[in-house]
């Protein structure tokens, strides 16, 4: 075991089983994960993104010690998910969102002391940790509300409030800003970034690129129960054809001239989609020696032809790696 890894999975493997057919006597087999590799460093933000069906809420299900492996190994701060569950339950902290979880009959702060309960926090303590995990998701004003009468957004906090209430060394958020307003958003990454200062080790889940790009310096893409990519922005960057995007907008551009484009210099990719009576060229960009002017000099027939420049995006990267898995 490493210690610099709070996440350790080797070849792991979820298989779920349902019956169909008449009587239900047709066992069926579905793979959610085949064969996942990961690893995550102590005392960071890790992403993991991935398209719906991917599988990533069942690998944060077995690294939450909620769903076991059917196959394979995973340890969590150094322990085994299936032998030392107990163990890692009090280490870890869970914020999976939506409607469960919550009792919305009682109000915030009687939810807090019912889990502050659960994790074995002393009497003593109880209240004023209650207190603090409130101010932190900014709830005071809310607090002795019933839950029942809370927006999504603010029950999205009191679940962040819950999960941080026991001060966990490893956080698993999945989806933490969903149904949040702008400004709650950004106070709820502004949290997370300021737990990572304090020492706990971030797994975020999200579909939200820009949340990624901002917070993880380092993320994994999963795609069809396999992780498909896992570096840094910069090194996801450069497997998917570089930091520079140009893209050029007309009313169609014939073959010959999708040609040129793909064999100026460092141009990686060159890829087509129509948006209505226009289409759009992206091309991925390696080095400076290709510009927006090269472009369009190579495009004189075109007299509504738009070309501009723009940093490669997280959301450029996933969606080149998912297509790329897909083909």
């Amino acid at each position: 075991m490493n210690d610099d890894l709070a996440i350790e999975v080797r070849d792991l493997v979820r298989t779920f089983e349902s019956r169909k057919g008449f009587f239900f006597g047709e066992k069926t087999h579905t793979e959610a994960l085949k064969g996942v590799e990961l690893n995550v460093g102590r005392g960071a933000i890790f992403g993991l993104l991935g398209p719906n069906g991917a599988g990533k809420t069942t690998l944060t299900k077995i690294l939450s010690t909620l769903l076991l492996p059917t196959s394979g190994t995973v340890q969590v701060l150094g322990h085994d998910v299936v032998k030392d569950t107990s163990w890692l339950r009090s280490r870890i902290g869970l914020v999976l969102g939506g409607e469960r979880g919550l009792y919305n009959r009682i109000n915030a702060r009687e939810n807090l002391r019912y889990f502050a309960d659960l994790y074995g926090i002393p009497a003593s303590e109880r209240d004023r940790r209650i207190t603090e995990v409130i101010e932190r998701v900014d709830l005071t004003w809310a607090a002795d509300r019933r839950v029942e009468e809370y927006s999504r957004g603010m029950k999205q906090k009191l679940h962040i409030a819950r999960g941080i209430l026991h001060r966990p060394e490893i956080l698993f958020l999945d989806e933490p800003t969903i149904g949040l307003d702008p400004k709650s958003a950004r106070e709820t990454r502004k949290l997370v970034r300021s737990l990572v200062v304090e020492g706990v080790t971030i797994f975020l889940t999200t579909h939200y690129m820009f949340e990624a790009e901002e917070l993880c310096p380092r993320v994994a893409v999963l795609s069809k129960g396999k992780i498909v990519a896992n570096d840094s922005i910069a090194g996801l960057r450069s497997r998917v054809g570089g930091d520079r995007t140009i893209e050029v907008e007309a009313y169609g551009f014939e073959d010959r001239e999708i040609d040129r484009l793909k064999g100026l210099p460092g141009v990686s990719k060159v890829a087509g989609e129509a948006f209505g009576p226009l289409m759009r060229l992206t091309l991925r960009v390696r080095t400076d020696d290709t510009t927006p002017e090269t472009v369009q000099g190579l495009l004189p027939g075109h007299p509504e032809l738009s070309v501009r420049e723009r940093r490669t995006s997280l959301e450029d990267i996933y969606l080149d790696l998912v297509e790329e898995e897909a083909q």
